[in-house]
């Protein structure tokens, strides 16, 4: 009886762990300009087997990112993005407002932030934020961050390698939205659909896909150190 309760116990561990393995986080504020993109990217990683856990528009919020203590392989931010003094901050879908997430906004972790000038303001999150709400999250994710900057400095992808991510993938200048989705599409498919490692993913996609034709941003990777 021992025996058969220690090999249920460990097809169980089994489970959840390739359950773990192949599961992806889609987050994506910039869904309704384009629900075909979104869907598109869903059934890529379904055909391999990822159960992917999607939140689009106005769910994706500051709240959700801080309670949401889920492990997955792989981080997908379909967001828009920039730099500020030297930090990144992405953007969520959130409206902003100045009586929520007080403590957050003094500590430097959550701002209010535009994507343009024409915008009106959204909640961003910087590396602090995720260094002190999203820690023991990323033990070998994957971090694929499509908007503008993500790499043109590299506070937010260490908040990511410092804790355990294999790699975080973006570009290290403004990039515009149907580059982003043209170069992660490809990206994908090589990584995911393919195959192939981060690195050779990223080469593979600048070779197909190129720099940004407007800004002349590159994709590019961070895997710490």
């Amino acid at each position: 009886m021992a025996f058969l309760i220690a090999v249920s116990y460990l097809d169980v561990v089994t489970k959840d762990n390739r359950e773990v393995n192949k599961a992806v986080i889609f987050l994506d504020p910039l869904y309704p300009q384009d629900p075909g993109y979104h869907d598109e990217i869903i059934a890529l990683f379904e055909e391999k087997g990822y159960r992917v856990d999607s939140y689009i528009g106005e769910d994706v919020t500051v709240e959700l990112l801080r309670r949401n203590k889920n492990h997955y392989k792989v981080w997908l931010l379909r967001v828009h993005s920039t730099v500020n003094n030297g930090m990144v901050w992405v953007f969520t879908g959130e409206t902003a407002s100045s009586d929520k997430y007080i403590l957050e906004q003094l500590a430097d972790e959550v701002h209010p932030a535009r994507p343009s000038l024409s915008s009106d303001h959204l909640f961003a999150v910087g590396s602090d934020f995720v260094r002190h709400f999203m820690n023991n999250m990323f033990k070998e994710s994957t971090i694929l961050v499509m908007g503008c900057d993500g790499l043109s400095t590299d506070d937010f992808a260490r908040a990511f390698t410092d804790n355990e991510a294999k790699a975080y993938v973006s570009w290290d200048g403004p990039v515009s939205l149907d580059h982003t989705d043209d170069a992660f599409l490809c990206f994908l498919t090589a990584h995911v659909s393919d195959g192939l490692n981060v690195s050779d993913s990223v080469r593979y996609t600048m070779d197909m896909v190129g720099c940004d034709p407007d800004y002349n941003s590159t994709l590019t990777y961070f895997s710490g150190g």
